[in-house]
């Protein structure tokens, strides 16, 4: 044993994480200053943040959330206060308000000076009625009945109305089948459907779900003009999270029954299906909390290390935030929870280290004014925004046919209002497919039958977004006597690129009832039948082939040799790129043709000869040929197919974290095209464990939407410096074992033949562990993703391969 402890204390030393001393945090709003008034071991792990009406700071301090064995602390969590024990202006002594919970979330202080606290499970009241500095009664509000215990992904998110009501917010829940339980015995049920959004009476009575769609609704609050706001962590593979003004039955699109990762055709992040809405900005990542401030909001980013504020302008019926930086720190400032203290000041929580189990670590912030604070410059409340507030009151089908969605939500909201009124109306007078949309949205919200809600006249109905959203409900409900009717349908080959996936994933879901596995090969099927089908478009079939694995049984080299050579540019992209992701020999032949073939555009030339590129030597004559090609395009395509595996000179490149000089070295004239063939190519390897517009793998997060998500400084450096911001979710492991071997690699969370685990190496290839040699195992501080990825490209490949992630043109 002591040969093994020395051996992963080594490790230690170069393969796992370790937490370097903190370097201050730079405010950049020259008005404001920062100051830290707390740290550890005084404050550890703390999270939510409040002021009682006694002007005590109180401080959640988390004990339990992925406590691990060894952890040294309190069995419970805390709720500390932090006050100015001598009257000299300056807080300097701790005490206990309230111990004794478990994932503890959220704080939020009545209008009464009660004490509301969020944790996982449940919400109560906590009052210290006699005044010594510790709360002695403790009232419920609601609590949630579940099997479902991830520490953050329950309830959250407190905050009072104007009218003094409660609201809060619940996370998708692992798709936990639940009962949210009033202090009224009020229930509402669900599971699968993602996080939501709900209102109460301030005694726990009159409970209500106001919104849905959401991930985890972390922090909420109001502005002056009674709008509420809430800040959404995001799934792994939808980018980036979200600001959201949250609207009486809004749907922001999420749910988790159709996976985690948030790409799922049947899940929208912005507005991506009919009936759902967009986000007001997007933030950094992990923002736990959002403040109103003097006109705009501040939201706290744990991922981003920094602060953020947004500058609110109106947009229609809703607003939209422009983001400035207020303070950022480096990747020991996680801040947590915020308020707005007494004084004016903003007072933040701060978690350290990067580390989801607690850790000992932890501070908090005072972010104050050099000269008070600004005047308040309200966002008055714009004309649509006053006809939806009065929509959301009224009996209005016109309404519906507004192409603004918030006018269209608050009508659908006034719809709802009335469900007798709305189950009486006669589907064949509805004029619009605008105003059916809208019906049938409200009748899901009311809970209606699918019977009572049309839902077959829906399905066929001329309009695509009622027949998407009379889908989406199918398959929400696993309403499966609808399948046959989704299948004819899908069959026919005559449904847009924004219905296909849509009809495919809910056939699937209907079909297998899970995500992956069953589904996955029922999808495949689908996609087969589609791919080969006689009467469906030649756009069907494409988007059928480009969704298949390249090495598909159905995707025979012939068959794609003959789609590559018909007339339409669709069928031949597709085809094309599957031959040349295929590496076969017999495929490659194919692609040695095209490549040379001058009815081809050079966009799909160039897509051949980057297949060749598996095979250099047996290619090199061809490829040195169309280097001298006369198209740009064409030639640049054989260089870099032509090039070997070489490492590239690096004498002249900045170091790797000089993020600004690598950018401003790169090419400007890039290509998204040729960033895709980058993507794809061995060099690079990204397609080894990433997915990009349904081609690569799905070890690491879907990459389509991770431009939507950050800039193309952050992903240049997420290439330049991988382990420099892993997410927990993606964080590998190393390996000890009991012959002394010690293997790195991502966990898929899959057990395979006499129950060995199955992990992935930064090549993305796999590999099997038999469990029972495992002597230890810990969390690698270095990604899977390759380091050296850098040195495998020229520059020009690496402006292109940014341009396709950035999403740039």
């Amino acid at each position: 044993m002591l040969h093994r402890f020395s051996l992963f204390m080594l490790l230690g030393a170069v393969g796992f994480a370790t937490t370097a001393a903190a370097e201050s945090p730079r405010v950049l709003d020259d008005r404001m200053q920062l100051e830290m008034i707390a740290e550890s071991p005084a404050i550890v792990t703390p999270i939510g943040v409040a002021f009682d009406a006694q002007g005590r700071l109180l401080v959640i301090e988390s004990q339990t959330h992925h406590r691990k064995e060894d952890y040294v602390g309190p069995e419970k969590d805390r709720i500390r206060a932090f006050v100015d024990s001598d009257g000299d202006g300056k807080r300097d002594a701790w005490s206990t308000f309230y111990e004794g919970t478990t994932f503890t979330m959220s704080l939020a202080t009545a209008a009464d000076g009660s004490i509301y606290v969020a944790t996982r499970m449940e919400i109560f009241r906590l009052r210290d009625t006699n005044d010594d500095g510790v709360a002695d009664e403790k009232t419920p509000i609601a609590h949630l009945e579940t099997k479902g215990n991830y520490p953050h992904n329950g309830l959250a998110g407190l905050t009072f109305a104007p009218d003094g009501t409660l609201i809060f917010g619940m996370g998708e829940n692992l798709g936990e089948p639940f009962a949210l339980v009033a202090a009224d015995g009020t229930q509402i049920t669900g599971g699968g459907e993602g996080g939501c959004v709900y209102q109460c009476e301030a005694d726990g009575s009159k409970l209500r779900k106001i919104a849905t769609g959401v991930w985890n609704p972390f922090g909420m609050c109001y502005d002056p003009e009674d709008r509420l706001f809430c800040v959404d962590n995001d799934p792994d593979g939808r980018p980036p999270c979200r600001l959201l003004e949250i609207v009486p039955t809004g749907d922001y699109g999420y749910q988790f029954r159709y996976g985690r990762s948030g790409v799922h055709p049947l899940q929208a992040w912005d507005a991506e299906l009919p009936g759902t809405l967009p986000m007001a900005a997007g933030t950094g990542e992990a923002p736990c909390a959002v403040l109103y401030d003097h006109g705009s909001l501040l939201v706290t980013s744990w991922g981003d290390h920094r602060i953020e504020r947004y500058a609110l302008e109106p947009s229609g019926a809703t607003v939209r935030g422009r983001m400035s930086p207020v303070v950022v720190g480096d990747e020991n400032f996680r801040p947590t929870g915020m308020v707005e203290g007494p004084d004016g000041a903003y007072y933040f929580a701060d978690w350290v280290d990067r580390s989801y189990p607690v850790h000992g670590q932890g501070r908090l912030w005072k972010l104050s004014w050099k000269n008070g604070p600004p005047k308040d410059v309200r966002l008055a409340l714009s004309n649509a925004e006053q006809e939806a507030r009065k929509l959301a009151r009224k009996f209005d089908f016109k309404a519906l046919d507004s192409k603004d969605l918030f006018l269209r939500q608050a009508a659908i909201a006034g719809l709802t209002q009335q469900p007798g009124r709305l189950l009486a109306v006669d589907w064949d007078t509805l004029p619009t497919g605008e105003q059916r949309l809208g019906v049938l949205q409200a009748l899901r919200w009311i809970g209606a039958t699918p019977d009572e809600a049309h839902l077959d006249e829906a399905l066929a109905d001329d309009d695509e977004a009622v027949r998407i959203e009379a889908v989406r409900w199918i398959a929400d409900e696993q309403l499966k006597p609808y399948v046959g009717e989704l299948q004819q349908q899908l069959s026919a080959g005559k449904l847009s690129s924004r219905a296909f996936p849509v009809y495919l994933a809910a056939i699937a879901w209907l079909q297998s009832g899970k995500v992956g596995g069953n589904s996955e090969w029922l999808s495949q099927k689908l996609l087969s039948d589609a791919a080969t089908s006689s009467t469906a478009s030649p756009e069907t079939r494409a988007m059928a082939i480009q969704l298949l694995p390249p090495n598909h049984a159905s995707l025979t080299t012939d068959k794609l040799t003959e789609w590559a050579h018909q007339d339409n540019p669709a069928l031949q992209k597709a085809a094309i790129q599957t031959l040349a992701l295929r590496h076969t020999p017999e495929a490659n032949d194919q692609l040695a043709k095209l490549a040379e073939d001058r009815q081809l555009s050079p966009q799909l030339q160039a897509d051949a000869i980057s297949g060749l590129a598996s095979d250099q030597e047996r290619f090199a004559p061809l490829l040195t040929k169309l280097t001298s090609n006369d198209n740009p395009t064409i030639a640049t395509a054989a260089k870099r197919a032509a090039r070997n595996s070489d490492k590239i000179e690096a004498a002249d490149r900045p170091p790797l974290d000089n993020v600004d000089a690598w950018l401003s070295q790169l090419p400007q004239e890039t290509s998204r095209a040729a960033g895709w063939r980058v993507f794809t190519s061995d060099r690079a390897m990204c397609s080894r464990c990433h997915t990009f517009d349904g081609r690569g793998a799905k070890v690491g997060p879907d990459l389509t939407h991770i431009g939507a998500r950050t800039d193309r400084r952050r992903i240049l450096q997420s290439i330049l410096e991988p382990s420099q911001e892993i997410a927990p979710m993606f964080v590998a492991e190393m390996l000890l074992l009991d012959d002394g071997r010690v293997l790195s690699g991502f966990p898929l969370h899959q057990l395979v033949e006499d129950k060995r685990e199955l992990f992935v190496d930064a090549t993305g290839k796999t590999f099997e562990v038999d469990p029972d040699l495992i002597v230890e195992r810990r969390a690698a501080e270095k990604s899977i993703m390759p380091e050296g990825l850098p040195g495998q490209l020229t520059l020009d490949e690496m402006a292109d391969l940014l341009t396709l992630l950035s999403g740039d043109q």
